[in-house]
């Protein structure tokens, strides 16, 4: 099928199935701004206030964008490389003020200011006069999963003689510590100094220390450690055709690279919305939570923060964008009105608008009967899919037939719309079911057993 009338017939389904103006607002924008796919979430008063998933993830297959929908994070991925490096700091590895050359394994210096020293604080603020040499990262993006290690690719752009050196373009004119510009890199040096601390490789130090503590399901910094199937591919829309730019990959990954769904991104916000705690697990100190979303460069930028930056919109909003090609990315919360917006797409055409209108909205919900927010947040809400069992639905979009095949044995089938409202229900004793009668929409497909013990859910679109 055409991927243009593909991803129109999403559109009408989506608006088909629209139950409030805040949908039909948001599949317009996304239409007009030639945006495939969106998934986003509004926490208020510490509780799950709004979900809301529009649109395509793959434009090949038609599949939907869903609560399972795996998106790139892009430069929101830093939060999470400060979060790592910023535990270690609690657990006494530097001081903000350090030398970084106290802790690294080669060395590196401005090269025009060889005695000055660059700090610790320096790459948590973007004040190290380090530079992104975008003639030299644009060609180590490959398909898949970069095979340079993060610690050689770092040693290799920031020690003199490395193979991705250069002087002039990889370090700015001025000294380190005198001026603010936004750098990739010193990123990306700091997800590999928890390396050089930890002796850990920096993804599995966040898989043990962040994702897990926060139930962070489908989450990732590889491809490899993740179901590929999930993951929403990334557009541009060029001269009227959609253009995919593939899975990829590349070395200093701990500057964009992670991927998550946004009900996992959710979690680790509400922690940095609330003191650093969640389910019972501290995952950083109040005061560090505090130290990250306070000033740190007033006289330089007093906006910056430690990675996380401000902006004010009716109070101060705090956290971080994202852009990368085929990805645009928000998250921010504000104190104020205990209120956090995440916003996920698979395009780097801006979202503005929708972002916007949800702040607007958020100002509306009520939050009296929303969820809390706990490990197993998905939708249908306090219910979580098993992707263990083996099953297969289709045709998806599907008209008047569903086939279902599964080596499982399941006793019911529940089809939910995506406002979490059951629209059929049965005795699953055929692996067809008819949904001619249901509207054209977004639906969720779960099928148990009597007990309920063990149950599945798959997404599919009615057209």
């Amino acid at each position: 099928m055409n991927k243009s009338l593909l991803l129109g017939l999403a559109f009408l389904s989506l608006r088909a199935n629209a139950q409030t103006a805040l949908d039909i607002f948001i599949t317009d924008q996304m239409e007009n701004k030639h945006i495939p796919g969106v998934s986003a979430v509004i926490i208020k008063d510490e509780k799950l206030a709004w979900v809301g998933n529009y649109g395509v993830a793959n434009l090949s297959t038609g599949q939907p964008v869903d609560t399972n929908t795996i998106f790139m994070l892009a430069s929101i991925s830093k939060t999470i490389t400060a979060t790592a490096i910023m535990q270690l700091y609690e657990d006494g590895y530097f001081e903000l003020e350090d030398d970084i050359n106290l802790h690294l394994p080669f060395e590196i210096y401005h090269p025009s200011y060889p005695d000055s020293t660059i700090t610790m604080l320096q790459l948590l603020t973007h004040s190290a006069a380090m530079r992104d040499n975008w003639d030299i990262l644009d060609t180590v993006y490959v398909a898949g999963d970069s095979p340079l290690p993060l610690g050689d690719f770092m040693q290799g752009y920031f020690e003199v003689g490395g193979p991705y050196y250069y002087a002039e373009d990889n370090f700015y004119t001025y000294a380190p510590g005198a001026d603010y510009n936004y750098c990739n890199e010193g990123i990306a040096l700091l997800g590999y100094m928890v390396e050089v601390f930890t002796g850990q490789p920096f993804n599995s130090y966040c898989n043990e220390h962040i994702f897990e503590p926060l139930c962070m399901t489908n989450t990732g910094w590889f491809l490899s450690e993740l179901d590929t199937n999930l993951i929403a591919h990334p557009y541009d829309y060029i001269s009227g055709s959609y253009y995919d730019y593939g899975l990829y990959g590349y070395p200093d990954y701990p500057d964009g690279q992670l991927r998550t769904t946004s009900l996992s991104l959710a979690k680790f916000l509400w922690m940095n919305m609330f003191d650093g705690n969640f389910n019972g697990v501290q995952i950083l100190e109040p005061e560090t939570i505090n130290l990250m979303r306070s000033s740190q460069i007033p006289f330089i930028d007093p906006t910056q923060g430690l990675v996380w930056y401000s902006y004010e919109d009716g109070g101060t909003w705090w956290g971080h964008s994202g852009g990368d090609s085929g990805v645009s990315t928000d998250m921010y919360f504000n104190d104020d009105t205990q209120t956090g917006i995440i916003v996920l797409a698979n395009s780097d055409n801006s979202h503005i608008q929708i972002w916007n209108e949800l702040i607007d909205y958020a100002a509306t919900l009520n939050t009296e009967n929303s969820p809390s927010i706990t490990c197993n947040i998905e939708l249908p809400l306090n219910v979580a899919p098993s992707n263990q069992i083996n099953l297969t639905i289709f045709p998806n979009p599907a008209s008047s037939y569903l086939y279902i095949e599964t080596t499982e044995n399941f006793d019911n089938y529940t089809i939910f719309s995506y406002d979490n409202k059951i629209q059929m229900s049965g005795n699953f004793n055929s692996q067809k079911l008819e949904i001619q009668n249901l509207s054209t929409g977004l639906y969720y497909l779960m099928l148990h057993n009597n007990i309920g013990s063990e149950y599945v859910i798959r997404s599919f679109a009615k057209i």
